[in-house]
């Protein structure tokens, strides 16, 4: 990662979560992970049966974003997974055990609380996460884009750089809560509107963005700046996985979070013509540096509460 800036290597070492992304036959699926630098690479573990893992199987490609404050950085890169029980990946492990061993150990330092978590809750871990029923992951970054609250500040690498529009915008007034599907607990802590991650799959790849989300009686948004959305390179209409979550500092128990998997529908605020003001409306009351909004139509709904998850297929 020699090419990065400071201040994306700054967000990158001192972020607490990364929001992944894999590209799976239901569209772009999107989570957040502890995470670590080391070597050059960002490395993270997943349990060995997780989504992420068996669509690393097929494409090792992947897309991330780390906050932190008011920034962001987004990027992807290539995978490499290392597993003591899937013996394709031990070649990889010998020949590159000293940087393996170096980040185990930045890793172990860096979310030193959230392993003491897991041994305060040791008794009711399930084996998909305690050590041996994890992958270790490797991540090697081509990408990447420095943003913040109006835009993007820099980018390093091939990213789009326009995005296409819808030319109409209307105010949903039919369907269903997009959220319903969620079990009360959960649609109870998440709210109805906070800030998330958006995984877009775009003409390079997935890409995840920072975004402003409210869940409206009969429709699901997302408000974002143009010049982040552009970043894609996709729409009017694209793939699209929304997340929000209320992580923990430091028991992965307490963490909560949802994932919106469907299709997102494109409005750039100054490209519309009938509806413009409804939907710039819309946008400020969401995020006022927004001069984007992407409409989410679910199809499925993906939920964790700690140790449990569920999901549920919509529309």
């Amino acid at each position: 990662m020699s090419f990065l800036s400071t201040a994306v290597r700054q967000v990158l070492e001192e972020g607490a979560f990364c929001s992944v992304a894999t590209t799976t036959p239901r569209g772009p699926h999107c989570t957040p992970l502890v995470y670590a630098v080391s070597g050059g690479r960002l490395w993270l573990t997943t349990s060995r049966r997780s989504v992420k893992t068996r669509a690393w199987r097929v494409d090792a490609t992947m897309a991330g974003m780390v906050r932190l404050g008011d920034l962001a950085v987004s990027f992807s890169g290539r995978v490499r997974t290392y597993d003591l029980l899937d013996r394709e990946t031990w070649g990889a492990s010998v020949v590159g055990a000293p940087a393996i061993v170096r980040a185990s150990v930045g890793f172990s330092k860096k979310n030193a609380r959230f392993f003491a978590g897991y041994a305060v809750d040791a008794r009711n871990v399930p084996f998909a996460w305690t050590p041996p029923g994890r992958v270790f992951v490797s991540i090697d970054i081509e990408r990447t884009a420095l943003l913040d609250t109006r835009g993007v500040d820099e980018g390093k690498g091939r990213w789009g750089g326009d995005v296409e529009s819808k030319g109409t915008f209307r105010v949903s007034k039919a369907g269903g809560d997009p959220l319903a599907a969620l079990p009360a607990e959960v649609g109870r802590l998440l709210g109805r509107e906070g800030q998330g991650a958006l995984a877009v799959t775009g003409a390079y790849g997935p890409v995840v963005l920072p975004v402003r989300w409210r869940a409206e009686a009969t429709a699901l948004y997302a408000a974002l700046p143009e010049e982040s959305l552009s970043l894609v390179d996709a729409g009017p209409e694209a793939s699209v996985a929304l997340t929000a979550d209320l992580p923990s500092a430091w028991r992965a128990r307490d963490m909560v979070g949802a994932m919106t998997q469907g299709s997102g529908s494109f409005y750039v605020l100054d490209r519309l013509g009938s509806g413009a003001k409804s939907a710039r409306t819309l946008a400020a009351s969401i995020d006022p540096e927004a001069g984007a909004l992407v409409r989410v139509a679910p199809e499925r709904l993906v939920w964790w509460r700690g140790w449990s998850s569920g999901s549920a297929e919509v529309g």
